[in-house]
């Protein structure tokens, strides 16, 4: 690390992912990470990070520069034990370091754009009429009248975990327009495949699973 003696980074599965600040002064890193550390956490984060369902195990660490006086930070390993915070860099140490998360993006089929949860939340708030909320495969399909909506998730278990917070968030909000189906029909799934088809969507795409 470079240009600077005080640091925020973000680790996952205790590899180093991103510079989120750096500074010389002791003061401003400390206003950052006061900020980090008051952070409200996203709705959906993400909880995978490979096709083979390894889970993403997020940590946001204070790093400052070593000297021989500093005190030695501790943290609990997956088994409970206290050991010793490290970086592989010996000219800094962990001063600090707390579980963090990264904010999982949907794929919007109509926007054809990722999109954060609270955006696609809100265009489902918006809608109005009489629809129904369901999962096939990685996707969330909202269907109102005529009009069906895909959103795309990482794999399945996103979007059955996506499906629950949207159903508990629009709950939330007394909207009452909505059915919400966990479980779609083999025949509700052909019908589906054929109406998507005829809108344009690629059979291929539909049937997938993953999107890594």
């Amino acid at each position: 690390m470079k240009k600077g003696k005080y640091f925020i980074v973000l680790f996952c599965n205790k590899k180093r992912i991103k510079v989120f600040n750096r500074s010389m002064k002791r003061t401003t890193i400390y206003e950052h990470w006061y900020e980090y550390k008051t952070e409200k956490k996203p709705r959906f984060v993400q909880l995978q990070i490979t096709k083979r369902n390894q889970e993403a195990v997020y940590e946001l660490a204070l790093i400052f520069t070593n000297n021989r006086w500093a005190k030695k930070t501790y943290v609990r390993d997956s088994l409970g034990r206290l050991v010793e915070a490290k970086i592989e860099d010996d000219k800094f140490r962990i001063k600090e370091i707390i579980p963090y998360w990264k904010e999982e993006l949907i794929y919007d089929f109509q926007k054809k754009s990722r999109l954060r949860y609270h955006q696609i939340l809100e265009q489902i708030l918006s809608m109005t009429g009489v629809g129904q909320i369901f999962t096939l495969n990685n996707k969330l399909f909202v269907q109102v009248d005529d009009e069906i909506f895909l959103f795309g998730n990482k794999n399945i278990k996103d979007a059955t975990r996506l499906f629950e917070i949207v159903r508990e968030d629009v709950l939330k909000k007394k909207k009452t327009n909505f059915l919400f189906v966990r479980d779609v029909t083999t025949s509700q799934r052909k019908n589906l495949y054929k109406i998507l088809e005829e809108k344009g969507y690629k059979r291929t795409e539909l049937f997938r699973h993953y999107s890594y």
